[in-house]
C-alpha cells in the first residue's frame, strides 16, 4: 500500500512519534548507483518546506500540540521554522548515526552516503526525520542483498544500533 508522503508525517504525528525514519529502496535506469546512504532535508529547503506546509496542510496538523486553526501562513510558517531551529540538528546528528553504525554492521554504503536535500518527507518540523535509502533494486548486488535475510539483516542491526546510539 503506497501512503502519501504528506500522509506518513501525519501518521507519525498522530501515533507521537518521536522521529520519523522513511526507509526506501530506489531504481535507477541509467546511473550506476549502490549502498545505502541516509538523507536530511537541506537547509535551504526548509524555509520553503515550512511554506509548502502551511499552504497545504490541516492546521492542526503542522506541529504537534498547537492549534494553529486561526494562524495565518505567515505565523505558521514562523512557527515551524523556529521548532527546526531544534529538529535540524537532531535529525543531523541521527543521519550520521545512521551512516556509522550501517558501515559497522557491515551494510554495503553509497559512496557518498551522508546526503542532504528537499525530500516532502522530511519537512516535519517538530520531530526528527532522516530518509534511509537502503539500496538501489537496480543494482544486482544490492537487490540480492535486501532480497536476502542475511543481507536485510545487516540493515535492521544497523538501523536498530544508530537509533539506540542516537
Amino acid at each position: 500500500v503506497f501512503v502519501p508522503l504528506a500522509d506518513r508525517m501525519s501518521i507519525a504525528r498522530a501515533a507521537g512519534a518521536d522521529v520519523l525514519v522513511s526507509l526506501h529502496g530506489d531504481a535507477l535506469e541509467q546511473d550506476a548507483a549502490q549502498g545505502a546512504s541516509v538523507y536530511t532535508l537541506s537547509a535551504d529547503a526548509a524555509d520553503q518546506a515550512s511554506a509548502r506546509m502551511a499552504e497545504r496542510h490541516e492546521r492542526g496538523d503542522l506541529l504537534a500540540g498547537l492549534d494553529l486553526s486561526g494562524a495565518d501562513d505567515t505565523v505558521a510558517t514562523v512557527l515551524m521554522d523556529l521548532a527546526r531551529l531544534d529538529t535540524a540538528p537532531q535529525s543531523s546528528r541521527l543521519a550520521d548515526m545512521l551512516v556509522a553504525s550501517l558501515a559497522a554492521a557491515g551494510a554495503r554504503m553509497n559512496s557518498r552516503p551522508r546526503r542532504d536535500g528537499p525530500l516532502a518527507v522530511l519537512n516535519a518540523a517538530d520531530f526528527p526525520s532522516v530518509l534511509v535509502e537502503v539500496g538501489f533494486l537496480s543494482d544486482d548486488g544490492d537487490r540480492d542483498r535486501l532480497t536476502s535475510a542475511e543481507g536485510r539483516a545487516m540493515l535492521v542491526q544497523g538501523l536498530v544500533a544508530g537509533l539506540r546510539a542516537w
